[in-house]
């Protein structure tokens, strides 16, 4: 497809002469420069830098790492949502203490379960990341 300037001139009349026109013929002018900086990139040959092999593996271990974070995260969202099912005890004070040791309780169980495997989460978020096509 060829775009000439003929076809992106603005139409010209008595209303839009002075500096309106002088605006659009700049905004025009500005247009083509972006358009043509715009096609000699595409033109350029691509420059795309390919990952070495200790890259690759380093790239998945902190993919790994961060899937196995966010499988735990969304335990520890599970387990809290569960903690609000349980009725409060009247024999045990439930106390601030109380929350602060079951919400650390929570958070190492969590982390654990999801570092052991946990319900897969960590493992699909892996596979669908780390997939070629």
């Amino acid at each position: 497809m060829q775009i000439t300037g003929a076809n992106l001139m603005p139409q010209m009349n008595s209303t839009s002469t002075g500096a309106a026109g002088a605006t659009m013929i700049n905004d025009e002018a500005s247009f083509q420069a972006q358009l043509q900086a715009a096609k000699d990139k595409l033109d350029q040959p691509s420059k795309v830098k390919t990952m070495t092999d200790d890259e690759i593996t380093q790239r998945n271990k902190e993919i790994k790492d961060a899937s196995v974070q966010l499988e735990a995260i969304m335990l520890k969202l599970m387990y809290n949502e569960m903690w609000k099912t349980v009725p409060k005890d009247t024999l045990f004070k439930d106390d601030n203490a109380m929350e602060i040791y079951r919400d650390m309780y929570n958070e190492e169980l969590t982390k654990k379960a999801a570092e052991s495997g946990g319900i897969g989460l960590a493992d699909f978020i892996y596979n669908q990341l780390t997939q070629t096509k």
